[in-house]
């Protein structure tokens, strides 16, 4: 029935007041009872000293005490009360309900305050009837009835008798009226703060619903401008950079997937073509089918590179590949890395240049840093001209607790158009590169991805036809 967050708030939040209303009537109800008992005793008081000189009165009139009780019935029942006439030992001369006159009331009245302020007794009793009574009881003076009876000089008492509830229908009548009426007022206001609050949240929950549905339908461009300084706001704020990473990577897939048909299709289209040369005799000589052959050779290793590099940027990204946390001499991996590629150099006729002094180790893996600076040297002498020049140099930034290592090669350069694009996977700058010298354009995302994994940064300088420099700040250990 109420499938909604909006209205199962309404649903709890008037339960809630409900339930706290019923708790302050049920507990009002008990501190008014308790307070009852000593209001029957404060009306009870203020009777009793007029009733008192009443009687007083009319016992120096000579009337005797079933006169006078006949006499206070009207007042009784007027003031919901009962009057007794007793004797000093609790003995009820008169009664103005008649079925306790020549009793003995079980109560003992010989010793009365005598502060002038309160000279009553007050207690409870028990009615013939078995009902339970609250009394007050002062002296009244008879010397007729005294020198009859043999008793003191005061040897009258006026008790006057009431029930503990005496008037609490009427004080409950009335109050829970007002209670009714203030609880309702409180109920409506209640409810309307309810309504407000539950809308309050779930309207952004609502717009956040939405939102996820849109972009289960494939429409990513969804974000939400719920600033509030709440939890809402801030699972707005969390839903927003979801979105955004979302449509990223969705993004990012669908160029994985171009990028790969695109970079697969190039080779197999080549292999294809030179093996059915073979195949139908169109390469008849052997010079021709030497070429098909180098061809096929060429194309099938650039996609094994290919592959590889996807497969160990997948491992990386994904987080199959557990980097070594070791100490490693940067220096000596440099060294190690130049030695590699100083035939190479040399037969490119290109300077190799290494600049390295001894350096604080840093952690990490050994062998997968060796592969960031082998891609980036790789990548320095192929876009390297004959007599230029490439650099790598090392050195402690002291201020930044990090080693920087530089690659800078006198190439033609990055247009300013690309600078940016250089470390996504499968862009090439040179598009114009065919055969062998083609690489896969994931060399350097590779070596941004190791990097990133060390907690070190990579970034590139280019300047056109001057040259490239590419800069990787590695953590100290």
């Amino acid at each position: 029935m109420f499938t909604s967050l909006r209205a199962r708030l309404i649903v709890s939040y008037t339960v809630i007041i409900l339930i706290c209303l019923a708790l302050v009537s049920l507990a009002s109800f008990f501190l008014l009872s308790r307070f009852q008992v000593r209001l029957v005793f404060s009306g009870l008081n203020d009777i009793a000293v007029p009733t008192a000189f009443r009687v007083n009165g009319l016992l120096q009139r000579d009337m005797t005490p079933l006169e006078i009780v006949g006499l206070l019935k009207e007042q009784a029942e007027k003031q919901e009360i009962r009057i007794l006439l007793l004797t000093p030992r609790g003995q009820v001369l008169a009664d103005t309900q008649s079925d306790w006159t020549g009793k003995q009331a079980g109560v003992a009245l010989s010793e009365v305050p005598k502060d002038p302020k309160t000279p009553y007794a007050h207690g409870s009793l028990t009615t013939p009837s078995g009902d339970t009574q609250l009394y007050v009881a002062l002296p009244a003076t008879s010397l007729r009835l005294a020198a009859e009876s043999g008793e003191s000089q005061r040897s009258v008492f006026v008790a006057l008798l009431a029930s503990p509830r005496r008037g609490l229908r009427t004080v409950l009548k009335d109050v829970v009226k007002r209670f009714l009426q203030a609880g309702l007022v409180t109920l409506v206001i209640s409810t309307i703060l309810a309504l407000l609050i539950a809308r309050s949240i779930a309207k952004p929950l609502q717009r956040m619903t939405t939102a996820t549905e849109e972009i289960a339908r494939g429409n990513y461009d969804q974000t939400l401008d719920i600033t509030s300084p709440d939890e809402v706001g801030r699972l707005a704020a969390s839903f927003n950079t979801m979105s955004r990473e979302v449509k990223a990577s969705r993004q990012a897939q669908r160029d994985f997937v171009a990028n790969v048909s695109h970079e697969l299709k190039t080779p197999l289209t080549s292999i294809q073509g030179f093996s059915q040369a073979i195949l139908d005799g169109t390469a008849d000589d052997e010079v021709s089918r030497y070429r098909a052959i180098e061809i096929i050779s060429s194309e099938t290793n650039r996609m094994s590179r290919l592959v590889d590099g996807l497969l160990d940027l997948a491992r990386i990204e994904s987080g199959q590949i557990k980097m070594q946390q070791e100490p490693v001499d940067l220096a000596e991996v440099l060294k190690a890395c130049v030695e590699k590629f100083a035939l190479q150099a040399q037969e490119s006729n290109v300077a190799l240049v290494l600049d390295a002094p001894a350096l604080p180790p840093v952690t990490g893996d050994k062998d997968r840093l060796a592969q960031v600076f082998t891609n980036l040297l790789a990548n320095a002498l192929k876009h390297t001209p004959p007599d230029g020049k490439v650099t790598i140099k090392a050195q402690e930034a002291k201020q930044t607790q990090k080693v920087e290592i530089t690659v800078t090669d006198t190439g033609s350069g990055i247009p300013p158009e690309d600078l940016a694009h250089v470390f996504e996977r499968f862009y090439q700058v040179d598009k114009s590169r065919a055969g062998k010298d083609r690489g896969a354009g994931l060399g350097l995302t590779i070596a941004r991805q190791i990097t990133e994994a060390h907690g070190g940064i990579i970034n590139v300088e280019s300047v056109k036809d001057l040259g490239t420099k590419f800069t990787v700040n590695l953590p100290i250990e």
